[in-house]
């Protein structure tokens, strides 16, 4: 099940998409913040710790405009790292 949002918050897109390895190391390209929570909920490992906490939370943060969005990538880049999963 994807993570549905509001028509005015899924156009939030990175200028620089992060591309990402998941299942048996098919690439994605993750360019914004729904993007990203689709891939922490749905694709993840179960490497789980303290940036994929902050990364998932800022990511719902920026949905809603709380955040920018533009300001949480390299936390989404970290949880990446964290977990083994950067493809950059």
């Amino acid at each position: 099940m994807l993570i549905e949002t509001e028509m005015n918050c899924s156009n939030i897109c990175w200028v620089n998409p992060v591309k990402v390895r998941v299942g048996y190391g098919t690439q994605i390209s993750v360019d914004g913040p729904q993007a990203a929570l689709n891939a922490m909920t749905q694709q993840w490992p179960q490497i789980r710790g303290e940036h994929y906490d902050r990364a998932r939370s800022l990511c719902m943060a920026a949905l809603g405009r709380r955040v920018s969005a533009a300001s949480i990538r390299d936390d989404f880049v970290e949880a990446c790292k964290e977990a083994g999963v950067l493809a950059d």
